[in-house]
């Protein structure tokens, strides 16, 4: 996630936050300039992340807040689109896999109204595909998708995937949305082709949630904050040389419960979809 990397390089202050209620804060992280890319190690776009605390899927309050939040987040980056052509919704991943499987079950969720009965007052035309991955299809989600754009030309897309995070509080807790486009599986080894506004030709937002520990960040969290906090030495570079000589760099973990975290995220994130483009 892009607000980890700003942390973890103490860019903190590049960063706007702000509380919105029920203990929900949000991030706002711009990345304008070549400079910030090399040194966070993002492209440049922004990303917006909300930070829920554990009890968000237990409030019925709490999840509505979430909701409206991503669902006005959503309006806002879109902005205004032509009514008479589509936004595609486009989810990635695996549905058959819990900790990637959030893109699908968004998209069992979705609220389609492309091709329907044209008197029905509907604010958007809304369409949606999921691309499966490329160890199934033999084809790059990149590929799909920018097949589907050339054939019905839609106005936006927005995508929807399961993320990486370094940072465990973080899991099936925080939702991050971005202008900058993704590149699904990068997380776990999976397609390596980027999907973003040079590629499909239309403006592009990404929404996620992290579902996967990142193994090698995680561990090298654990071990500088406990150098930290008992004030030992760390070799930083030793300690990951290390971690890549042991091949951690493609390795990730998941919680036990990662397949109701994904189903509760999804709900909340088909919700605001449905909200913000119905």
């Amino acid at each position: 996630m892009a607000i980890e990397s700003a942390e973890n390089l103490n860019m903190a202050d590049s960063s706007k936050s702000e509380d919105v209620g029920f203990d929900i804060v949000k991030r706002f992280l711009n990345i304008k300039t070549k400079d910030m890319t090399n040194r966070i190690g993002k492209p440049m776009g922004i990303y917006i992340t909300f930070d829920c605390p554990h009890t968000i899927y237990s409030s019925s309050r709490g999840a509505k807040a979430i909701e409206d939040n991503l669902s006005s987040t959503i309006k806002n980056l879109v902005g205004t689109v032509k009514k008479s052509s589509p936004i595609l919704v486009a989810c990635l991943g695996n549905g058959q896999i819990s900790a990637d499987s959030l893109g699908q079950k968004v998209f069992d969720k979705l609220e389609i109204t492309r091709k329907k009965d044209v008197q029905q007052a509907y604010k958007q035309s809304v369409c949606a595909l999921s691309t499966s991955v490329l160890g199934k299809t033999g084809i790059e989600s990149a590929e799909i998708i920018s097949a589907v754009v050339k054939e019905i030309k839609p106005s936006f897309v927005l995508l929807v995937d399961s993320l990486a995070t370094s940072v465990p509080k973080r899991v099936g807790l925080s939702f991050q949305l971005s202008t900058a486009g993704i590149t699904p599986g990068s997380g776990v080894g999976g397609d390596k082709e980027r999907i973003d506004k040079t590629v499909l030709g239309v403006p592009v937002l990404s929404i996620g949630v992290p579902t996967l520990l990142a193994l090698n960040t995680l561990v090298y969290g654990l071990f500088k904050d406990y150098a930290e906090q008992f004030g030992s030495g760390l070799d930083e570079y030793a300690f990951r040389t290390l971690l890549a000589e042991k091949k951690m760099s493609n390795m990730v973990v998941a919680p036990k419960d990662v397949d109701a975290l994904s189903e509760k995220a999804s709900v909340i994130i088909s919700n605001a979809i449905n909200l913000a483009l119905n």
